[in-house]
């Protein structure tokens, strides 16, 4: 059940470019500046900005800027913003999601550079101690600080462990942006079905191909089904209440095809 979005497409192709820019620092104690200057030639060429500390990276296409800029990229310690860590818009899970490693800014100064017409790419490391075992995966997302809601609201990204990264698009010629992770895999929620290889099999947004789960009706515990996970999916950003898709073969052992859409319980089988 490979499902290609309009974001994926460009997460897959997402491309670095190198520029003879000489980035400019300036360090804080609680803030470090990473500037570089675009001129004619970079903007042609496009270019990424990498943060200071090394786990952020900035990718510009090219001809992406119009005119001569400056871009900054700001590592900035949590404590900054620590009174927006709280504030989600809109709640994303029924747990609160935690910050991992830093918050980044990126601000491209002259304005009048870019209209928006295409994307900038993101990509954000995991942090050191964060680092993840590669048995689960959509936990961890890029959010974005909107100053105008005063809340920290979700892009969607696709989390990566085996790059140990998470990548986004935007839009915006400034933004506050960190990794977050859901603190707990949601259980409970909808099923769905596909037609795919007529199999006990299943796309889970959270566990790895190869998982073997347990899915049970909620309203009827005598009946479930064991699958195997071999795909990704669903989209929580795109369907944040369902928790699994089943292979129509799996769906049929529950209920039948015509409910569409079932409520289950989800369990990992060791």
């Amino acid at each position: 059940m490979t499902r290609i979005s309009f974001v994926s497409f460009f997460l897959f192709a997402f491309v670095f470019f190198a520029g003879a820019v000489a980035p400019a620092y300036a360090g804080q104690e609680l803030e470090t500046v990473l500037s570089t200057t675009f001129d004619a030639a970079t903007i042609v060429k496009g270019y990424t900005l990498e943060s200071s500390d090394g786990l952020m990276r900035l990718g510009i296409r090219p001809e992406t800027l119009n005119v001569a800029t400056r871009v900054d990229i700001k590592t900035l310690d949590p404590s900054i913003m620590a009174d927006t860590l709280t504030s989600f818009q809109p709640p994303t899970t029924e747990t609160q999601p935690q910050l991992l490693g830093n918050i980044y800014l990126f601000d491209i100064l002259n304005k009048t550079s870019y209209d928006g017409s295409d994307f900038f790419f993101l990509e954000i490391k995991y942090p050191q101690d964060a680092q993840d075992t590669g048995t689960l995966h959509g936990r961890r997302r890029i959010y974005f600080y909107n100053g105008v809601k005063g809340a920290w609201e979700v892009l969607p990204s696709a989390d990566n462990p085996e790059t140990q990264s998470v990548r986004a698009l935007i839009h915006l010629p400034y933004a506050r942006l960190a990794i977050f992770e859901d603190s707990e895999i949601p259980e409970v929620g909808e099923a769905s079905w596909y037609g795919y290889r007529g199999c006990d099999c299943a796309a889970s947004p959270d566990y790895p191909k190869g998982t073997t789960l347990v899915v049970t009706r909620l309203d009827d515990p005598t009946k479930s089904v064991t699958v195997e996970v071999n795909d990704y999916g669903p989209d929580r950003a795109v369907h944040p209440g369902r928790v699994i898709d089943l292979d129509k073969t799996a769906f049929a052992k529950l209920v039948s095809l015509g409910s569409g859409l079932i409520d289950v319980r989800v369990t990992l089988l060791p």
